[in-house]
């Protein structure tokens, strides 16, 4: 018998490549009234994980990437991760941020 293939959501090299496309999709997002931009990488049910761009006005110091853990019914963060450019460590830290909320998905739900 076949051993089964690794669930891809759990799986980090599927993880960072998503992280990636959305990375280069934020640049295609509008921005919303905030100025934001946002690309969303997993849903489940009412939690989502997105990759949120804000503006870097007034925000100095402060990361402009965001990985959130989201409830789409209430609009409450659960957790997020910032991130300035998706070196090799932020990138693997990214990874790891969205392999564990990807764990928690259905425990929050």
């Amino acid at each position: 018998m076949a051993a089964s293939a690794p669930c891809p959501a759990l799986d980090a090299d599927w993880i960072e490549q998503k992280i990636i496309r959305a990375y280069v999709r934020l640049a295609m997002e509008p921005h919303d009234m905030d100025g934001c931009r946002v690309v969303t990488l997993v849903r489940h049910s009412s939690l989502e994980v997105r990759l949120m761009e804000v503006p870097s006005e007034g925000m100095a110091g402060m990361p402009t990437l965001w990985l959130e853990l989201r409830s789409q019914m209430t609009g409450a963060t659960i957790d997020s991760l910032g991130c300035y450019e998706f070196d090799e460590d932020e990138l693997s830290a990214a990874v790891m941020f969205v392999q564990d909320a990807t764990h928690r998905l259905p425990i929050l739900h």
